[in-house]
């Protein structure tokens, strides 16, 4: 029976889709995962991409992220029940030589139920200075080892241990329009004693699409994280606690962002001015906005 599964939710990407899968072709062959595409737009182009990369294909009529991600679980469990390993990747992603080995290796060697690894972005030779400063250009962490906590889903390892952890779903359908289930998740797994690990050579690259590296659009993403994680703190911490981290977070990055500008750091400015968007969104979040961010049309 296949142990290591590598899971991919997708959404009218085809040729994006393509480039990640061809960029799989090696781990293919050194480890012989199961790959099973999940598309949350059941359109014919991603079925041909899975089929031209003798990739598993499984329509989610459900839309939302969530949906999406539990299907890919069930779907591990139906094909592959011996399962120990699912590697999560995006859709827009590529994967480095030699990625999945050290990931496993990781997860195997700190007893993880989830394993991040580093996002590389790839942004293009003109990208403003908001972008050069943003979730787009790379998401890192330190060296290999335990953390607390994990940043996303994107190059993401979960052990069939968490499954008996936690039960299914994995993903709560609360954050289907409005994005977080991945730190929805992170949560639950750390207040259950889940163990988490960074492995710094699992590297996969992320080319960043140039409409969304526009000042107000990276803004809005980062205002939209906030309301999501000022509801989901909500819940875990209670509002005391959220509130306090939020208006903390403000005050810090305005901070931040004056005294950066008074010494001419620039890029320190602009890192500032998208966390101010997100701390901005966490009181709103607490006040009831809400995210629809991937809500179906």
């Amino acid at each position: 029976m296949d142990d290591i599964v590598i899971g991919i939710p997708t959404f009218r990407r085809p040729d994006r889709l393509d480039a990640l899968l061809a960029s799989l072709v090696g781990e293919r062959a050194a480890m012989a995962p199961l790959v099973i595409v999940a598309d949350n737009a059941c359109e014919a182009a991603a079925l041909a991409v899975a089929e031209r990369h003798d990739a598993c294909y499984r329509p989610v009529a459900a839309r939302g992220l969530a949906a999406v991600r539990n299907a890919l679980v069930a779907e591990a469990c139906w094909l592959a029940p011996g399962w120990r390993w699912l590697a999560m990747l995006d859709d827009d992603g590529r994967v480095a030589p030699g990625w999945l080995a050290p990931l496993v290796a990781c997860g195997e060697s700190h007893a993880a139920h989830l394993v991040g690894g580093p996002v590389e972005g790839d942004l293009p030779p003109d990208a403003g200075r908001l972008a050069r400063n943003s979730v787009f250009a790379g998401r890192r962490r330190g060296a290999t080892g335990p953390v607390a906590t994990l940043g996303g889903a994107q190059n993401l390892l979960i052990a069939r241990d968490l499954v008996d952890l936690l039960g299914l779903p994995l993903f709560r359908a609360d954050y289907d329009r409005s994005g977080g289930e991945d730190y929805d998740l992170f949560r639950r797994a750390a207040a259950a004693g889940a163990r988490m690990a960074w492995c710094a050579e699992a590297v996969v690259h992320e080319p960043a699409p140039p409409d969304a590296l526009r000042p107000r659009r990276l803004i809005a993403r980062y205002w939209s994280t906030g309301l999501t994680t000022a509801r989901i703190d909500r819940g875990f911490d209670g509002p005391a606690r959220a509130w306090g981290a939020a208006l903390r977070g403000l005050a810090g990055s305005a901070a931040r962002g004056s005294a950066a500008a008074l010494r001419g750091d620039l890029d320190a400015a602009a890192g500032a001015a998208l966390m101010l968007g997100h701390f901005g969104g966490r009181v709103a979040g607490l006040l009831g906005a809400e995210s629809d961010h991937y809500a179906a049309p």
